[in-house]
C-alpha cells in the first residue's frame, strides 16, 4: 500500500508540474493564466497537498522499515489516493477544454489517479480495516 501511495504522490507531482507549465503558457486577454489569482491559488492547494502526501509517505515508510505501520500504511493509501483524484482533477481544470482531450497527459493521469483509488483495496476496504484495528487495540471489537 506505501508503494501505491508513492505512486499517487507521483501522479499528483506530474500532473502539478503540467498545470504548472500550462498555466504560464496560456493567454487569455493578453496575460498568462498563471497571473490570475484563481489560478495561483489552484496551484498552491496543489502543491500542498502533494507535500503533504510526500511526507506522510515517507513518514509510515519509515515506520514500516521499523516493523509498525500496518494501519498507517492503509491510511497514507487512502490519503495519497484521494487526494491524487483531486489533485489531476484540478490540473484538468486549468488546462480547461484541453485537459479533458485523451491525448494530453492531464488526462492520462486523471485516469491513473482514480485506478490507485481501486487498486490494492478500495476505500471502503481500507477504512473498514483501519477502524476494525482501531476498535480491535482499543478492545472494543473482539474476534
Amino acid at each position: 500500500r506505501i508503494q501505491t501511495a508513492a505512486r499517487a504522490t507521483g501522479v499528483m507531482q506530474a500532473a502539478y508540474e503540467q498545470a504548472l507549465r500550462y498555466a504560464g503558457e496560456r493567454k487569455v486577454f493578453g496575460a498568462p493564466i498563471a497571473d490570475l489569482q484563481i489560478t495561483r491559488i489552484k496551484l498552491a492547494r496543489m502543491l500542498a497537498t502533494i507535500t503533504a502526501s510526500r511526507q506522510f509517505s515517507y513518514a509510515v515508510a519509515k515506520m514500516m522499515d521499523e516493523g509498525k505501520g500496518q494501519m498507517e500504511a492503509s491510511l497514507v493509501k487512502l490519503f495519497a489516493c484521494r487526494a491524487a483524484e483531486w489533485v489531476t482533477r484540478e490540473a484538468m481544470q486549468i488546462h480547461g477544454g484541453m485537459g479533458y482531450a485523451e491525448e494530453t497527459a492531464v488526462s492520462r493521469y486523471f485516469v491513473d489517479a482514480r485506478v490507485l483509488s481501486i487498486f490494492e483495496g478500495t476505500e471502503e476496504v481500507l477504512a473498514t480495516r483501519v477502524v476494525a484495528r482501531e476498535l480491535l487495540e482499543k478492545g472494543a471489537l473482539e474476534i
